[in-house]
């Protein structure tokens, strides 16, 4: 390390910037030396930032009419302070290059990947694709770079990593520091970090010689960085309120420095992560610009929020201190203090030993003390609060109370009158390890109407019941490492009454006797932001939150022995951490109206249950936005109205474990430590949009048209009237045009003309296990990724992924007004669904994704067995789709020969593009011959129902020039068939023959491509099959007579009065 002895800041600038001119006659640099990367550590940590900001000045370009000298010429400089992670280190620099809109595009979709990945912000790292951008970036610039960093991180960063030539022979310089802005960081972390990469060049400091030269540099160093931190505060509104906020900043540092090295020591501990800006308050070193000082009045909470804002802006630890002696720097920063006018009156007694403090009058001449803290004390109550009139901050620790009260009737009021005045005044009491019986007292809190913070740590057997209903101006209540008993409140009302709290922390407790829940009711704790139990809490064992909105912090770590229930139902939290915790008992996570929860990271697998036994997961909506939960007990949860309850099925909010999401990114958090769940567990899957306007053949919103069953003509049910009052609709124009055919038919006189047609109710979904799960995920259109640097790095994002095993464990399958899904998501067999129902779902462009072949699921030389115990197929209005599954990754001919075989209802309306529906593997047998029910509406393009796949050859389709091979199959089951309008339908089973021996009933309408039906009965005709067809079709079928049991005698015909003269010819949907 370089030192150089300057007392000036502008002494110091010269000596960098001799560092850093750049001589062109220079002939030591070499193309593998490394001369640019300059680090400053300042006045003993002091005054680092004052002097990068200096240089950053007398370099800027325009900064004077003549320019920088010769060799100090930079085309950019670059000035960043940075201290939460790598990732803002790169977003900062990006700004300043003005890096292309696609390339700060991509940061905010890598959080947001991140945030699905649980990972904290702090630990987010570069960004490969962007440092790949900014090298070109910079290299297309071709400038030469000065770049300023104030580095915030305890190591030493590389910005060569960011694009930057820093070595050989380039020009480029670095100038950076630890130190800044009223931040202190310890010499030997400096050179160990520096020592440790070994990527800068030259470390410098400076010194001051003399008493008063080195006060008169440091109350002026102090003042400079002082200017910063205030500037910056003010531009963040955050000390916007305070008065002369320069001045107050130098003073608040000169402050924390004294407490933190009162008279060269650091024995006492003032804990100040926890009291810093306590200590700016409560000593009247902030103040607003137009105060009260009226003890009735509140306190204005933007004071506390400058405070606190400006301590995180102070870092400077205990090492540092340890490190300097009486004669370093410090010790004329603490003498600069000693002069200052607005020293506050202080007094803390010693950290050792007990004293005992007399009846005397010791405390009437301190009695303007703002903070009092005693340690090790045994001290009569009544003196010391009589005579301490203007304390703000009490702090007890392992002190002992003797009880005294005076005998005198005149001397106890005057005591009482005493002890209320003061508890009144307090805004902060830490309590730690003594008796609380008397301190926190019912009767004492009643008194402290004023009180912000309360810290207890080390109680024993405190009633910690005595809270609720009091302290009603507590902002921050901590409870750590107690033995603690709650006997008198109700299970929700703990914190009744604390309507402004913001922070809980019940850290390291023992919950002893009475009521073990810690309950956070919504209504009396409003503004919680955060609640922390780092160190465990035995004997809790339920933790309920819910309601609390503006929760966003929750921070769980340590033993909980016997918790076994975690509710954060309507709370702001993005990343619920349990990965520090041990929580074995554990079995319910609640998780209700939580939309801004991204990921959930789980403790350890053995510091947890293999699996939940409850598990509700809600992200589609918020608190603010969901309705009482009470009402909605028996309906389903998630996106209100788009989701239906089946019938048949289980309603959503009867299952053990419910899912409800908006992205399906989240399930990475269920899926990875309790994937043996679903190998134990079936599944109800629903897919939708978020909810909008019904549309019905007449064209009215929000009124559902009657449907009418499809041979009795009985009305359905009200839950089967397609739902079109709960559910969107996309199809106005398709609707318009039946409008008109209908209007057509009517206006020709056929009185008997049907609503659209007739057709069957849906049948029942299964009715699942309260142990399965319920899992709703809401499809949402998301925005596109702007291009990379001319290249589509990112496609529009137009499906959802589900994990393979979920859908492998689906036994319900409902996937319903999705605006922007093409594929139902997930590479899975889909071995074990019973139903399945597909609806209005416009830009589908194919039903199902399913594994390519030798992919591991399920292929193989036998083929890929998918849909093996479906049952129920209902596919309703979707006018894209062209395909079942996606043909280009699965022919037909590589799936196994069991796929479908155990269908039994297959249902499809209003999907106009669909060619053909199901593939027959067996030339005599439709799979297991389980089919009883076919019905297909208003499918323009449909050539063929069921696609023969043989081994030998492909469809005949792919080859045209082979002739097709007629095969008869038998559908053994088969009862009932409905086809209408199908225009280019040409045969059931696409070359082969359909044999039918119990089919009941046949209704076809403006199926004129179609001139076979299938073979019925034999050939006694003793029980003809009613055909309902229209006359002019019926005439121009073909037969293959008796003997084949093909033949007109076998059917029993009606025609109605309207045919072929008003019916369209083609799709209504195009």
């Amino acid at each position: 390390m370089q030192v150089t002895k300057a007392e000036s800041i502008d002494a110091v600038v010269e000596r960098i910037l001799d560092e850093l001119k750049e001589d062109a006659t220079t002939t030591t640099r070499s193309i593998s030396s490394r001369n640019n990367v300059i680090c400053f550590d300042g006045w003993d940590g002091l005054g680092a930032s004052a002097v990068l900001g200096a240089v950053a000045q007398r370099l800027a370009p325009g900064a004077s009419a003549e320019g920088p000298p010769a060799g100090l010429r930079f085309d950019q400089v670059i000035h960043i302070d940075c201290w939460e992670s790598r990732r803002a280190l790169q977003r900062a620099i990006a700004e300043q290059l003005e890096l292309p809109a696609a390339m700060m595009e991509m940061f905010d979709r890598q959080d947001e990947e991140d945030d699905f990945h649980g990972i904290a912000e702090g630990s987010r790292t570069e960004i490969p694709q962007v440092l790949g951008a900014m090298f070109q970036w910079i290299q297309e610039l071709n400038r030469r770079f000065l770049v300023i960093f104030h580095n915030g991180s305890n190591e030493e960063i590389d910005l060569a990593i960011f694009g930057f030539l820093l070595s050989g022979y380039s020009t480029n310089k670095v100038l950076w520091t630890f130190q800044g802005r009223l931040r202190l960081y310890p010499r030997m972390k400096v050179d160990g970090a520096i020592k440790s990469t070994g990527t800068t060049d030259v470390l410098l400091s400076a010194s001051c010689h003399g008493q008063d030269a080195a006060q008169e540099l440091c109350s002026f160093l102090v003042r400079q960085e002082a200017a910063q931190v205030a500037h910056e505060m003010i531009t963040t509104a955050a000390g916007s309120s305070i008065a002369d906020w320069q001045a107050q900043v130098a003073e608040c540092f000169l402050h924390l420095l004294k407490i933190c090295w009162a008279d060269g020591t650091s024995m006492m501990d003032y804990d100040l992560a926890t009291h810093g800006y306590n200590y700016l308050v409560c000593d009247g070193i902030v103040q607003l610009q137009q105060r009260d000082h009226n003890v009735s009045t509140d306190i204005d909470d933007k004071l506390w929020r400058a405070a606190n804002a400006l301590q995180h802006e102070m870092r400077f630890g205990m090492d540092y201190f340890h490190d300097h002696n009486k004669s370093s720097l410090l010790s004329h920063l603490v003498t600069c203090h000693n002069g200052s006018t607005t020293n506050p009156p202080y007094w803390t007694s010693p950290p050792w030993g007990v004293l005992l403090f007399p009846l005397g009058d010791l405390f009437r001449h301190i009695n303007k003390l703002g903070v009092l803290k005693l340690s090790r004390c045994t001290f009569t109550s009544s003196p010391l609060f009589l005579y301490c009139h203007n304390l703000r901050f009490l702090w007890l620790d392992h002190c002992q109370d003797n009880v005294t009260s005076t005998n005198h009737e005149s001397g106890k009021e005057e005591e009482e009158e005493g002890i209320c005045r003061c508890f009144q005044r307090l805004w902060v009491l830490d309590v730690r390890y003594m008796r609380c019986e008397r301190i926190l007292s019912a009767q004492m809190m009643d008194l402290m109407t004023h009180l912000r913070e309360l810290n207890v740590m080390g109680a024993q057997d405190w009633d910690i019941g005595q809270l609720q209903g009091r302290l009603p101006n507590i902002r921050k209540l901590r409870v750590t490492k107690s033995n603690i008993q709650c006997s008198s409140h109700s299970e929700d009302n703990l914190f009744l009454g604390m309507n402004k709290m913001e922070l809980v922390d019940f850290s390291g407790n023992h919950v002893l006797t009475g009521t073990k829940t810690l309950s956070v009711a919504s209504n009396s704790t409003a503004n919680l932001v955060t609640i922390i139990i780092s160190d465990g809490c035995v004997g809790l064992e339920k933790i309920s939150l819910k309601g609390c909105a503006k929760l966003k912090n929750l921070l769980l770590g340590g033993l909980f022995q016997g918790l076994y229930s975690l509710d954060i139902s309507g709370t702001a939290v993005k990343i619920l951490d349990l990965s520090a915790m041990t929580a074995r008992e554990l079995t319910q996570l609640l998780a209700i109206d939580c939309n801004k929860l991204c990921a959930i990271l789980w403790p350890a697998q053995d510091k947890r249950k293999g699996y939940l036994e409850r598990l509700r997961i809600d992200t589609t909506q918020s608190a603010s936005t969901a309705r009482n939960r009470d009402d909605k007990a028996n309906e389903v949860t998630g996106s209100a109205k788009s989701q239906a309850v089946l019938r048949g099925a289980r309603a959503p909010s009867g299952f053990y474990w419910y899912i409800s999401v908006k992205d399906t990114r989240i399930l990475r958090s269920v899926v990875a430590p309790f994937g043996n769940y679903f190998g134990n567990h079936f599944v109800h899957v629903e897919i939708s949009s978020p909810s909008c306007p019904a549309v019905d053949v007449s064209g009215r919103k929000n009124e559902a048209a009657v449907t009418k069953s499809g041979i009795g003509g009985t009305e359905q049910p009200e839950a089967q009237k397609q739902q079109t009052n709960d559910t969107a609709t996309v199809y106005a124009d398709g609707a318009v045009k039946i409008k008109d055919h209908l209007f057509q038919v009517s206006e020709g006189g056929y009185g008997d003309a049907q609503t659209i047609t007739q057709k069957w109710p849906c049948p029942d979904a299964p009715n699942l296990d309260y142990t399965s799960c319920y899992m709703y995920i809401q499809d949402e259109a998301m925005a596109n990724k702007l291009p990379l640097l001319g290249r589509e790095e990112y496609t529009p994002r137009s499906t959802i992924t589900i994990p393979d095993f979920v859908c492998d464990r689906a036994k319900i399958l409902h996937v319903h007004d999705s605006l922007s899904v093409t594929s139902i998501p997930g590479h899975a067999r889909w071995y074990v669904l019973r139903w399945c129902r597909v609806e209005r779902c416009p830009k589908l462009d194919f039903i199902f994704t399913v594994p390519q072949l030798g992919s591991g699921q399920g292929g193989g030389s036998s083929g890929v067995l998918i849909f093996f115990w479906l049952r129920t197929l209902w596919v309703s209005e979707l006018p894209k789709a062209r395909f079942m599954w996606d043909m280009n990754k699965l022919k037909g001919w590589q799936m196994n020969s069991h796929s479908f075989e155990d269908v039994t209802m297959l249902h499809l309306d209003f999907c106009p593009r669909l060619i053909h529906v199901l593939p027959i593997f067996s030339v005599s047998t439709f799979g297991r011959g389980l089919l009883h029910t076919i019905e297909i509406l208003w499918c323009g393009d449909l050539r063929t129902i069921f696609l023969p796949m043989h081994s030998d050859i492909e469809t005949h389709q792919e080859h045209h020039q082979q002739p097709p091979r007629a095969t008869t199959v038998l559908f053994p089951n088969l009862k009932r068939i409905h086809l209408h309008e199908l225009p280019k339908l040409r045969s059931i089973c696409g070359s082969g023959r359909m044999y039918a021996p119990n089919l009941e009933t046949i209704k076809i309408r403006g199926c004129w491509s179609l001139t076979r039906l299938p073979a019925v009965g034999d050939a006694s005709g003793s029980k003809k099959v009613e055909c309902d067809c229209e006359k002019d079709w019926w005439e121009r079928l073909q037969w293959d007579g008796l003997q084949a049991n093909h033949h007109s005698s076998l059917y029993k015909p009606t025609h109605p009065r309207y045919y072929k003269k008003t019916m369209l010819r083609g799709s209504v949907l195009v």
